[in-house]
């Protein structure tokens, strides 16, 4: 990712584990689709882009401790990085709601601490309480309603929009798919497009497509909304990292701006495509298969010029 560093926050001593330069992959059983297989990244995640600038950031400017409210793949990577770095890492996650338990045994391996709060709210309230009083670098957001994640980090995810373009020989696909909770991961790389496209290297933004578990985002496009309204939350949902039931402003932009659509699935759905991908030899995350369900879907309708699934994580 530091490749492009000249594109991102200045910062004279980067802590880099790897990520970025991801492979783009075509899908036998899915014609004219490749993905953007971030499953490749240090700890198997896209969140590493955001982690390496994030950390990066902390540690350049002073602070001593990074926090994060995460049960999954950011508390994961937040850990290794703040590991690289050698800052102390706090993990604030919902008591019985950690991913599995292998994200608790990694995060403890990696020296985090780990905090278990009665509720998700309480994981924000907490974490505002130790930025105001403890000094802590956020990675997470702990705003209502929901903002993106650290917006210094989140500029990171813009890479993938340089390195989509540079593996395609500086053209744009026609579409790209992306499993959506609050957006960092559609809003960064659709600004990553007008900015190559402002410099003259492409000649467009490709429209995005959000592959959402709740249909906030959607009801805001439908209505002309700017800040969505959260939707009803079930008593259970198998796909957490795409669970949030109230999407972003940011997102209703970036979906508005690059002409892009919305797509709800249903854990269902999920656990359909990502059955499918196995059988295809893709192991992937349960939210991962919702860029998956996004290309089958567009390829069903006959939507051609090239279709990327942003792969998010490993399964």
């Amino acid at each position: 990712m530091w490749r492009w560093r000249a594109l991102l926050p200045p910062l004279p001593d980067p802590v880099s584990l790897g990520e970025g330069g991801t492979p783009p992959v075509p899908l036998r059983h899915l014609s004219d689709v490749r993905i953007k297989d971030e499953r490749a990244d240090p700890t198997g995640s896209f969140k590493d882009r955001m982690a390496s600038l994030a950390v990066s950031w902390a540690r350049d400017r002073g602070f001593g401790t990074v926090a994060v409210a995460s049960t999954g793949n950011a508390a994961v990577s937040t850990a290794a990085y703040a590991a690289a770095a050698g800052l102390r890492c706090v993990i604030l996650a919902k008591k019985g709601a950690m991913a599995s338990p292998d994200v608790e045994r990694s995060l403890r391996s990696l020296g985090a601490e780990v905090r278990f709060t009665a509720t998700w709210h309480a994981r924000w309230t907490e974490l505002e309480r130790g930025v105001r009083d403890q000094g802590w670098f956020p990675v997470s957001n702990y705003g209502v309603p929901p903002g993106s994640s650290q917006p210094v980090g989140v500029r990171a995810y813009r890479s993938l929009a340089y390195e989509i373009a540079e593996q395609r020989d500086w053209s744009v696909p026609d579409r790209i798919t992306v499993p959506v909770s609050r957006g960092d991961a559609l809003c960064a790389p659709v600004a990553g497009f007008d900015e190559l496209r402002r410099l003259g290297w492409t000649s467009r933004t490709p429209r995005m497509l959000a592959v959402v578990r709740f249909p906030s985002l959607q009801e805001a496009l439908r209505n002309g909304g700017e800040q969505p309204e959260p939707s009803p939350y079930p008593d259970t949902v198998a796909a957490l990292p795409i669970s949030d039931p109230r999407a972003t402003a940011a997102a209703v932009r970036a979906v508005r701006h690059s002409g892009g659509d919305v797509l709800v699935v249903d854990d269902d759905t999920l656990t359909a495509a990502r059955a499918e991908a196995a059988s295809h030899g893709h192991l992937v995350e349960l939210s991962s298969a919702a860029a998956l369900v996004g290309a089958t879907a567009l390829r069903q309708r006959g939507d051609g010029g090239g279709i990327v699934a942003l792969i998010t994580a490993r399964g």
